[in-house]
């Protein structure tokens, strides 16, 4: 079957870049990846392990722990947490703690930098990196002298051993007491923030960013998370059991915003906060960037998360979130006039019975429609992690048809509605693996099936571009992540490649169009289309979820000057960049494949 896709030429949609936002969410699996630190744990949170009285990550250097003791004392703290005691009482022995896993590269050079206190007397501490079997040498150990009874920062630098996992140690001599608040250890000149993770940003668009992300944000406390780091606390999040970190704060997220030219998207703590508190970051954002001499942003601020669903802290129905709505955003307007507000706009309100169920858009948009811009819902799709690739493509196109019919049901409602607002995704994946409990950072493996609902996702947003104002991926690191980031190295998964492949197009004219791919099943085509154009060039992305590949002529726009795009054979596999053979005006899709053919404007 010769399939064709044709264009009229008529622009149905225009779609923004913001099309291609992302998320950070600041938890534990997130936060000190970005950060330069190589040591886990660095200031020592708690509980202590009962046994050793040491904090998680952290254990005693030796084979016992005789003639020296150690405990986490709550109140005892610089940052906010607890601080961790080590005490040496034999006469002559050396004690203390380390730390195993720490990944070194030969020719790296370290910054230690401690914040410590002395009890009774100055104190003169060794530190030193060493690989499995082998001694430390003299340029990778250091000596730190902790001679205050108040905390007081001191540093060294030392040098890698080697390539590896390596020991990091900490030792203090007999009769000695001391307590430390933090450790960290940081590639000489890397800012606290990783160097390789900002230069990481100029590899695939990121146009929105939104902070702090989903539902970290029922207890994230914007103010632990400006001003120096080092007195910065780290906390607990009672809902997932995580730790929400500080170290990247609102500082560091401006600082990237401003240096990468990203629009800010600041997701408010309606639950754990108060208006008082939401009008008052919001200020502190704005002045921010007045005091750098900077255009203030017309930033995006998102009154709560996931409030409708009964796993949120802040879980509610739609009348208690309108009272929430009438409290919390004329202060967030009057101290941030620029602002761009949105509010969750779900369709109901979940209950812990079928019965408690509520209304909540329908109750938002009567009751408040006075208060937005834009309603915000989050998209996922879900599917067994099957490793049959026919199943997996069928899977992958239902529920892109799914989420397209998803998508029009809200507009037609705004217009319905009479609503001059918009429409935003603040997050959306595809979702097979990724768990709570899957001890590997909530990890998506974002292959072929992801990419390509990735592709199928972005062309129902241009679709619809006229009322969609963002959508953001979620996340950007690790946690279902487009990036992973560990030890100061970043590797860009393959999603970023359909970002990128979508960059130039965007913004840009949805056109209309036809074609007459077969179904792939009861529900999908084989074939996704979507033609943006620009004023440099027409761009064409076809998507093929068939296991064949497919020849596509196309018409009514002008000659095909490129075709580049990628394809996979398999699941839980990377996929291949190709380069699809093509003529004026027909190209060969690969089978199971996502193509950007660049074409001449008509």
């Amino acid at each position: 079957m010769s399939l064709k896709v044709v264009t009229s030429g008529k622009r149905v949609a225009r779609a923004t870049a913001q099309l291609l936002g992302n998320n950070i969410e600041a938890y534990e699996t997130t936060i000190p990846s970005m950060l330069s630190n190589r040591l886990r744990n660095p200031k020592f949170t708690g509980p202590e392990n009962p046994q050793t009285g040491i904090a998680a990550e952290w254990e005693p250097a030796g084979n016992s722990m005789t003639g020296f003791s150690c405990r986490l004392v709550p109140g005892a703290y610089m940052s906010g947490r607890e601080a961790q005691l080590i005490h040496n009482y034999t006469e002559k022995s050396w004690a203390g703690l380390l730390q195993y896993g720490v990944t070194v590269r030969s020719g790296e050079r370290f910054e230690v930098e401690v914040w410590g206190r002395s009890q009774h007397r100055p104190t003169t501490i060794n530190v030193e990196l060493r690989l499995p079997g082998l001694n430390a040498t003299p340029e990778s150990s250091g000596q730190l002298n902790l001679d205050q009874a108040h905390w007081h920062r001191r540093t060294c630098r030392i040098s890698s051993p080697g390539d590896g996992q390596a020991y990091f140690v900490i030792s203090l001599p007999g009769d000695s007491r001391i307590m430390i608040d933090q450790i960290h250890l940081r590639p000489v000149g890397e800012p606290n923030v990783s160097k390789e993770l900002i230069k990481a940003f100029d590899k695939f668009p990121c146009p929105v960013l939104r902070f702090p992300g989903g539902c970290v944000t029922n207890t994230y406390h914007w103010e632990h998370g400006i001003g120096p780091v080092h007195l910065r606390p780290v906390c607990d999040d009672p809902m997932f059991k995580y730790k929400v970190e500080y170290d990247f704060g609102t500082d560091e997220y401006l600082e990237l915003c401003a240096l990468k030219k990203i629009r800010p998207l600041i997701t408010l703590n309606t639950t754990t906060a108060t208006p008082e508190d939401a009008a008052a970051w919001a200020a502190y954002i704005r002045q921010w960037y007045i005091d750098r001499k900077l255009t203030v942003p017309a930033a995006y601020f998102l009154f709560g998360n996931e409030n409708y669903g009964t796993w949120e802290l802040g879980h509610m129905t739609g009348e208690m979130y309108v009272s929430q709505l009438r409290q919390f955003i004329p202060p967030v307007r009057e101290a941030y006039p620029e602002a761009k507000v949105m509010v969750i706009g779900e369709y109901n309100s979940g209950g812990l019975r079928e019965e408690f169920r509520t209304p909540w858009r329908s109750t938002v948009v009567e009751k408040a429609s006075d208060l937005f811009d834009i309603l915000a819902v989050t998209r996922y799709s879900n599917a067994k992690d099957s490793t049959d690739m026919k199943i997996s493509m069928n899977n992958v196109a239902d529920n892109i048809t799914g989420k397209a019919n998803d998508i029009a049901y809200q507009v037609q409602l705004l217009r319905n509605d009479k609503l001059k607002s918009k429409i935003a995704i603040v997050e959306w994946n595809y979702w097979t693996r990724a768990s709570h409990n899957d001890h590997a950072h909530f990890y998506e493996p974002n292959d072929i099936r992801h990419c390509l609902y990735a592709a199928g996702f972005i062309n129902v947003f241009c679709r619809n571009g006229n009322d969609m104002e963002v959508a953001n991926y979620y996340s950007l690191v690790n946690t279902m992540g487009m990036i992973h980031v560990h030890d100061g190295q970043v590797e860009l998964s393959d999603v970023t490649k359909v970002m990128n492949l979508y960059a130039p197009a965007l913004p840009g004219e949805v056109l209309e169009l036809s074609h007459n791919a077969p179904m792939l099943t009861e529900k999908s085509s084989a074939l996704d289309a979507n033609i943006i154009r620009t004023r440099k060039a027409t761009y064409a992305f076809l998507t093929n979820f068939s296991d064949k590949a497919q020849s596509v002529t196309l018409e009514g726009i002008g000659a095909i000057k490129e075709a580049c795009g990628i394809s996979g054979k398999t699941i839980h596999t990377p996929v291949s960049e190709t380069k699809p053979k093509h003529t004026a005006k027909t190209v060969t899709l690969p089978p199971m494949s996502l193509t950007r053919l660049t074409c001449a404007n008509k």
